[in-house]
């Protein structure tokens, strides 16, 4: 689709191209995700050029954490009365130091070696839903007894690895270890 597009997009044309709301792509064109030419009239106000489009889509999966936009602003989440909101992954590099692994395992040296899924919410602070979704998913390995989950503290170690450090929404446990981590690692 993306080839299709002509040279010069307006506001309208990124919009549909990235399949986002009027809302967040008038708040990334405002605030910089990409690069774009603002006319300040009340239609047509934004023009950008396709490769500015392009460098943006490729940057954005390269290094996700760059483009990260306000929690629930453009959805209706932001007006529940009972919501959190919850902390952003920030000031953490693109990718994951090789030494984590090693850290992680001389961090969680006391966690049992099998663990069950209440356990796996303890540790990692997130909710059961989204623990459960994540083993549903199988970016969390599991095997299933006879009556419950299990989870293995190599498997969870390899799941903070991988895919957990992509999660933009880190629980609070979650930010403290990567802190901790960086900390002692000289934010390396």
């Amino acid at each position: 689709m993306l080839s299709s597009l002509p040279q010069m997009l307006s506001g309208e044309q990124v919009r549909c191209a990235l399949h986002i709301s009027k809302r967040k792509c008038a708040w990334m064109l405002n605030n910089g995700f990409i690069k774009c030419q603002n006319t300040s009239k009340r239609t047509g106000k934004y023009t950008v050029l396709k490769e500015d489009l392009l460098t943006y889509i490729e940057d954005s999966q390269k290094h996700p954490e760059k483009y990260v936009t306000p929690h629930a602003e453009f959805s209706t989440a932001k007006y529940s009365c009972n919501r959190k909101t919850q902390p952003r992954k920030t000031g953490f590099p693109s990718s994951l130091p090789s030494t984590f692994r090693p850290w992680l395992e001389q961090e969680f040296e006391s966690v049992p070696d099998a663990l069950t899924v209440p356990q796996v919410i303890a540790i990692t602070g997130y909710t059961d839903n989204t623990v459960n979704r994540w083993l549903h998913q199988g970016h969390l390995k599991s095997v299933q007894t006879q009556t419950t989950k299990i989870v293995s503290k190599l498997w969870l170690i390899g799941f903070y690895c991988s895919y957990a450090y992509t999660i933009s929404q880190m629980s609070d446990k979650h930010i403290n270890l990567m802190q901790k981590f960086f900390k002692e690692n000289g934010g390396k």
